[in-house]
């Protein structure tokens, strides 16, 4: 059976992704929902041998096929859900990248990925997400669904380091691993 790649392969504009997410050398990454890996493979090139990718995904099919490519690499393709525990290090992140996923959680899923995102970032860590602009899209998830960048500064109570267009149809905004309070 031959699968297809995550339809945003091709879509993100991965030089703006990387600009404004300023990676360095060294640094440990987690591509949540990582799918085919594309982005794990651009990430792992900005960390360098020095630093780690942990490309997590639910589905088995692309997590085993990425094991294959990536074998001997700095990316470790790990099956699981970012919505629960996983066997990551506590505030052993840097930067938390998930992608046009956000909105297909319910109300419990996106408090166990909170929970869990809180957990394994560190403290100066980043959290990124990309997703569909709430407005009609040739393509995506109901209106409904979907979250405004007001919306996911409303859910997500770390500090907002940005919002960044990312492709003709997409967003990303990006917290700090900080309550806004501080």
């Amino acid at each position: 059976m031959q699968r297809k790649n995550k339809f945003t392969e091709g879509l993100l504009n991965t030089y703006w992704i990387l600009k404004a997410l300023d990676i360095n050398d060294g640094q440990t990454v987690l591509d949540a929902g990582c799918g085919t890996g594309y982005m794990s493979k651009i990430f792992s090139e900005k960390v360098g041998p020095r630093g780690k990718v942990y490309a997590l995904d639910t589905d088995s099919y692309f997590i085993k096929k990425l094991k294959e490519e990536t074998h001997g690499s700095n990316i470790e393709a790990v099956e699981g859900d970012i919505t629960g525990p996983t066997d990551i290090k506590e505030s052993s992140i840097d930067l938390i990248y998930i992608s046009t996923v956000i909105h297909a959680f319910s109300t419990q899923r996106m408090q166990g990925f909170l929970k869990e995102a809180g957990r394994i970032l560190n403290p100066n860590g980043l959290l990124a997400i990309v997703e569909i602009e709430k407005k009609e899209t040739p393509f995506g998830p109901p209106l409904e669904s979907r979250f405004s960048s007001d919306e996911l500064k409303a859910i997500i109570k770390m500090h907002p380091a940005g919002t960044y267009r990312v492709g003709e149809y997409f967003y990303m905004q990006v917290f700090y691993n900080r309550a806004e309070t501080e």
